[in-house]
Formats: structure tokens, C-alpha cells, sequence
């Protein structure tokens, strides 16, 4: 595989997990991009599936068992992030080599290492990452699975994710709903960031991202221990300047309503200043309770109006179907084992 030469040039000193975090539409998808493209972390899509094994864990037994690790292995890789990984980048999972490579310590923990590092190896990069959004709910399940790994909170002014988030499937749909949801979001990510020494959890702001990519891009690769920083940000700059587009941010001005921003100031307003974003109408009160429901009214038909909110709730169902004749076979399978004497 030819390495293009600005990720060549990055010389790494820490090779552990990265964890980019941050409300859905935000800008993490572009900074996993950024890091992938000239930072030598790998991302996919988003894995959506760690927490989820890892509640249910219990279920495969003892992993020093061959056949309980397998299984694990094999349940794993039937998840949609295996699909979209071959569909996207042509890189299929190998599950004897992965299970090989997960050592004599043969923890989750080590699987999802063992998992990811492949991706990473097999497309020529020396760390892996990921991003999933809903992660921001669970980060305690993730940073003790990964004591090693590296954080980046990436912020986004609440008002023009509100905008974002009214275009897609799933998510709130009126400045009320989008308002909680931003302000709990970042809320708990920078309450888990308080926690964690500088060199473990940093932040940025999208919009710092779109005004100067050089910049921002340094900050992260020293942040991830590149030790010459500097000459990566050098060279990397030209392309920088293609892949981010300053116009894409500050649009709620123009795009919300007057009701929209002052509700959702009302609601998120310290936060947006504490993220160095001023409030167009700091005297706003929040809405009463007649007022909320109706906003929530409204998110709610707003929602059932879009054929894809029904697809995207057909998908998890699937999920849940799934796992449920897999715990059935499970317990079919211990029903037959001959009692212990």
C-alpha cells in the first residue's frame, strides 16, 4: 500500500485507542476524516456495537474457552459496522487471525483491540479510533475498556447542529428537543473530560476547525504525541484547505426562527457561552410546561412524517429481534448439555 507522503513524514509515539466524541452533527465525522487522511488514525464508520456486547457479555462465558471466544468473535462480526467496513473500504474481517491475535489475556477488551488493530494494519495506519456518538452516554464502559486511550470532544455552536439535526432521520426535530438533548449531551462528555488529565481528554470547536485547519491540526497531532508536529501541519496544509469549507457553520442566524433561537437559548444558553458562543437573546425565559408539550408535539409528528425515522427504527428492532433468538439458542444449547455428575 503506498502511504502518501505527509502521513509518512508523522512520526507517532503513542499508539493507543482515540475516541472522537460529540453531539451527532457536530463535526466529528470530518475531524475522524482529517485524522485518517494525514494523521495515520484509522476510523470506519461508526461501531455502534462495544457497548452493546459489552453489557451482555455474560452470555459467552469464560473467553479462555475456544469455543465461547468464538463465538463472541463470530457474533461480533455480523454487526452492520463488518458490512459497511467491506462495502466502503474493501477490508474484510479475518476471525482466526483476530482470534490469534488477541493474546493469552484473553479479555473484551483485547478482542475489540484485536478487531480495530486489524482494520488499522490492513489499511497502513499505526493507531485505530473510533467514533459513535451514543458512546457520549456510556464514556465510564469505554474508558474502562480502553484505560489507554485518548478522547477529543469536538463542539459545535448547539444552534446550527438544531439546523443539521432537522434534516436527518432520527434526532429531535424542533429547537426544544435539540436544545435538552445538545445541552446533556455536552454536559456529560465535559463532566467525564473533568476527570481526566490534559494529556488524556482535549477539546475543539468546529467552527476553530473551519476558520484554520493548520492550526487545529497541530494542536491535535501534538495532543497525540506526533513529535513533529509542526512539519505535518506544514505539509498537509494545501490539502487542509480542500477538504474544509469555512461557510459551513454560523447558518442558524438566517435559517432559524426568532422562536427557535430564543427557545433554544433559553434552554442551552449557559452552555453556548461556556464554548465562547454568545446568545442573541440572553433574556429569554425557558417554556413553560403548556409550551413544552407542544414543542414535544410537534417533534414527535415531525418525526412520523419521515419514511426514513421508520427505517431507522425497523433496523434496531432487527436488533433487538436478533439478540433475542441468539439468548433462545443459548439457553437451547445449556438445556441439552448432560449434568454434571
Amino acid at each position: 500500500m503506498n502511504t502518501p507522503p505527509w502521513r509518512a513524514l508523522a512520526r507517532h509515539t503513542r499508539f493507543d485507542p482515540v475516541f472522537v466524541l460529540g453531539h451527532v452533527r457536530s463535526g466529528t465525522s470530518l475531524t475522524c476524516r482529517l485524522l485518517l487522511d494525514h494523521l495515520g488514525v484509522n476510523f470506519g464508520t461508526e461501531s455502534q456495537f462495544i457497548v452493546r456486547y459489552h453489557q451482555k457479555l455474560q452470555r459467552y462465558g469464560d473467553l479462555a474457552d475456544d469455543g465461547n471466544l468464538r463465538r463472541l468473535f463470530h457474533d461480533i462480526s455480523q454487526e452492520r459496522f463488518f458490512f459497511r467496513t467491506r462495502q466502503n473500504f474493501g477490508v474484510a474481517l479475518d476471525v482466526e487471525r483476530a482470534a490469534h491475535a488477541v493474546g493469552p489475556e484473553r479479555t473484551y477488551s483485547n478482542v475489540l483491540r484485536a478487531i480495530f488493530g486489524q482494520f488499522a494494519e490492513m489499511q497502513g495506519h499505526v493507531r485505530w479510533g473510533d467514533k459513535t456518538p451514543r458512546y457520549s452516554l456510556h464514556l465510564p464502559v469505554i474508558y474502562g475498556l480502553f484505560p489507554d486511550a485518548q478522547f477529543i470532544h469536538v463542539a459545535r455552536d448547539g444552534r446550527d447542529v438544531t439546523l443539521s439535526l432537522f434534516k436527518m432521520a432520527f434526532g429531535p426535530k424542533t429547537a426544544y428537543e435539540a436544545a435538552h438533548e445538545w445541552r446533556d449531551t455536552v454536559t456529560m462528555i465535559r463532566g467525564f473530560g473533568r476527570s481526566l488529565s490534559p494529556d488524556v481528554f482535549t477539546e475543539v470547536r468546529y467552527e476553530d476547525l473551519l476558520e484554520d485547519p493548520t492550526r487545529v491540526m497541530r494542536q491535535l497531532a501534538e495532543y497525540l504525541g506526533i513529535d513533529n508536529a509542526g512539519d505535518v501541519a506544514a505539509a498537509i496544509a494545501p490539502r487542509l484547505r480542500t477538504q474544509v469549507r469555512e461557510t459551513a457553520s454560523f447558518r442558524w442566524p438566517q435559517a432559524m426562527t426568532r422562536r427557535e433561537i430564543e427557545c433554544f437559548e433559553s434552554i442551552a444558553g449557559r452552555d453556548l457561552e461556556a464554548f465562547g458562543y454568545p446568545l442573541k437573546y440572553p433574556a429569554t425565559k425557558a417554556p413553560g410546561p403548556l409550551s413544552a408539550l407542544a414543542w414535544r408535539a410537534q417533534g414527535i409528528f415531525r418525526r412520523l412524517k419521515k419514511p426514513s425515522y421508520w427505517a431507522n427504527n425497523w433496523y434496531h428492532l432487527r436488533l433487538r429481534m436478533r439478540d433475542a433468538a441468539r439468548m433462545l439458542h443459548v439457553r437451547a444449547l445449556q438445556s441439552q448439555r448432560p449434568a454434571k455428575p
